[in-house]
């Protein structure tokens, strides 16, 4: 994918933006005023931290796979840097058992926008249902953005080539959770059982304590080390 870039100061949302820009484009902003998560969760955008959108093209029941092959971008190039960190499912970038950085998919007509928010230099009380972390600066922005973005292109154009036993292998990798007990947070209920599996289509594969398995394509995942925010 051969990007082309968007710098802006102060913006409503890069994500809201991004929707009149062309496929290939990444929006850059300084600060948001209404960025936001998964559910509509507002995302406190400080400046000084990692606010950027980038426009895929829609292709199909692929798409909403991209999640994970942002995740895995976000979460290598961390790595690459010398910054370990784990993913909790699907797309969360956790540091220390607290939130570094969170993933929102959006389709748009026949383009994806992926916004990525992660805490560079400090580390908001957003308004999430998890404890924060921040790379205190250690890592240079621009640096950062350009890396982010050039494995975003390798990984989703891995998933529209081949499929996403790669991404979902390269996934595992950084996860957290495989075979423990979790709690799962879903509208209208809450359920806990051990996290078997992600499944080839990305679902968590669910063993209850009656032996039987469901699978959870969406929810709020807690692990027993990580407590929920009050």
């Amino acid at each position: 994918m051969n990007w082309k870039y968007y710098y802006f100061k102060d913006v409503h949302s890069t994500n809201d933006m991004a929707v009149d820009y062309p496929t290939g484009s990444v929006l850059i902003a300084e600060t948001q005023s209404a960025g936001r998560g998964r559910y509509g969760r507002k995302w406190l955008s400080e400046k000084g931290n990692l606010f950027l959108s980038a426009v895929l093209p829609s292709t199909g029941n692929e798409t909403p796979l991209l999640t994970f092959a942002a995740a895995v971008a976000v979460a290598e190039s961390l790595s690459d840097f010398g910054v370990n960190v784990q993913i909790k499912w699907p797309n969360d970038i956790l540091l220390h058992d607290g939130k570094l950085a969170g993933i929102l998919l959006e389709r748009i007509d026949e383009k994806v926008i992926i916004g990525i928010g992660l805490n560079l230099i400090s580390a908001p009380n957003h308004d999430v249902m998890y404890p924060t972390s921040s790379l205190n600066g250690q890592i240079e922005k621009k640096e950062l953005e350009q890396k982010i973005c050039e494995k975003l292109g390798f990984y989703a154009n891995l998933l529209f080539e081949t499929g996403f036993d790669p991404i979902r292998s390269k996934w595992l990798n950084y996860a957290i959770g495989i075979g423990e007990s979790i709690r799962v947070s879903l509208p209208n209920e809450t359920i806990v059982g051990i996290f078997e599996e992600l499944t080839p289509q990305g679902a968590i594969s669910l063993k209850q304590s009656d032996k039987t398995h469901r699978l959870i394509t969406v929810g709020d995942v807690f692990f027993n080390k990580m407590k929920e925010k009050k």
